[in-house]
């Protein structure tokens, strides 16, 4: 006698119930996976309270990068050069375009100049 299966593979004799519960138990994974692969959403409605504080930490971090940037040119500039490039993207980013600005070139030219004032001062020891 042959075995008689419907489109899904069941054979007929199978349960309904029994047929309904995998099926559920297909569809739970492949939701699970489709979850899994989907890029997740980001929403892009901002509260006016997080703008302001947005802008604020833009500010503040700007600030902040000046204040590295200035210090860059005095002590240690490889370090505080690049901290303050780097914390001027930042504020940048976040809004504070002129703070960061200013950051990132003051910082940047107290990288390149110590960068190449360093070999002279040693050609010129030895």
């Amino acid at each position: 006698m042959r075995d008689e299966r419907d489109e899904d593979g069941w054979a007929k004799d199978v349960l309904p119930k029994k047929r309904r519960r995998a099926q559920a138990k297909r569809e739970k994974q492949e939701a699970e996976l489709s979850a899994e692969l989907s890029a997740d959403v980001v929403s892009t409605v901002h509260s006016g309270e997080m703008d302001r504080a947005d802008a604020t930490a833009g500010r503040v971090i700007g600030w902040v990068a000046l204040a590295f940037a200035v210090a860059s040119w005095f002590l240690w500039p490889v370090l505080m050069g690049a901290t303050a490039a780097l914390l001027g993207w930042f504020a940048y980013r976040q809004g504070s375009k002129r703070l960061g600005a200013w950051a990132v070139g003051i910082g940047l030219v107290a990288l390149a100049a110590y960068l190449a004032l360093l070999p002279l001062y040693y050609y010129t020891l030895s």
